[in-house]
């Protein structure tokens, strides 16, 4: 019974302790953090969920004051980069907090189409800009197959249900079809392109033609803002974001999941 009552004098200690942390914690918080979030951007785009989550989770704290998005991709997948950029963009039209894009190495296709929602884009002198355009390939196997004595037979519902097969040559229905389908996603492409950053199309086709540019070139036609390091869009962030004396840099936590996770 002695040892029962002293166990329960530790908890009660123990709770009151950590109680009592916790109101000092509370107490001794600063509610004016100066902080600006990175998202880094890097490598193929593949996937948006991450950066989309991260750009909420920074866009809702009051303690985030600037967000720059330090981008070294040389694109990726059409739709993942329209659902990154759609949501950076949005951020912007949001006008809670500035977000700036701060080029690495290279900003081109998917990369470049992310950054045009950014309220500025600041890129090194010899960064890689542009590649506005789209590219869709694939193996044609047929002859290796022949060679090797390997028939293939399909059977389809329509047309071209099985164009892009490796197993077979293109028709011309194939390749006109193919074109239509990258003629649009590169009109698109465009049309964001000369809205966002106020170049008229017709001026626009000449460099939207998967060409890359430094970042020297890009400055002169109007794909980027200004030629600076991260230091200076940092610095830029902080005047836009109002923001005097020292900075917490904040960098998303990627949560890792195992199988240790999905179980518990």
């Amino acid at each position: 019974q002695m040892i029962s009552k002293l166990l329960s004098k530790k908890i009660i200690y123990i709770i009151f302790s950590v109680f009592f942390i916790y109101i000092i914690s509370l107490l001794y918080t600063d509610k004016d953090i100066n902080s600006i979030a990175i998202i880094n951007i890097d490598g193929a785009i593949i996937k948006s969920d991450k950066i989309v989550k991260a750009l909420d989770t920074f866009n809702k704290d009051d303690n985030i004051k600037a967000i720059i998005l330090r981008i070294n991709s040389p694109g990726g997948s059409v739709a993942p980069s329209q659902e990154i950029f759609d949501k950076v963009y949005r951020l912007k039209l949001d006008k809670k907090k500035p977000i700036i894009t701060s080029v690495n190495n290279m900003a081109a296709s998917g990369g470049y189409y992310i950054a045009i929602g950014s309220d500025l884009i600041i890129a090194n002198s010899g960064s890689i800009i542009g590649s506005i355009g789209v590219i869709m390939s694939y193996p044609i196997a047929k002859n290796l197959l022949d060679n090797l004595g390997i028939n293939f037979n399909t059977y389809k519902s329509g047309e071209y249900k099985d164009s892009g097969s490796p197993y077979r040559y293109n028709t011309e229905n194939d390749d006109k079809y193919f074109n239509e389908v990258i003629d649009d996603l590169h009109s698109q492409f465009m049309g964001e392109v000369s809205f966002q950053r106020n170049i008229p199309l017709g001026e626009l086709k000449k460099y939207a033609q998967g060409q890359i540019f430094t970042g020297n070139k890009a400055m002169q036609i109007g794909l980027i803002d200004r030629i600076g390091t991260f230091e200076d869009a940092l610095n830029i962030s902080k005047n836009l974001a109002n923001i005097s004396g020292d900075i917490d840099l904040v960098y998303p936590e990627y949560k890792k999941y195992s199988f240790l996770n999905n179980f518990m």
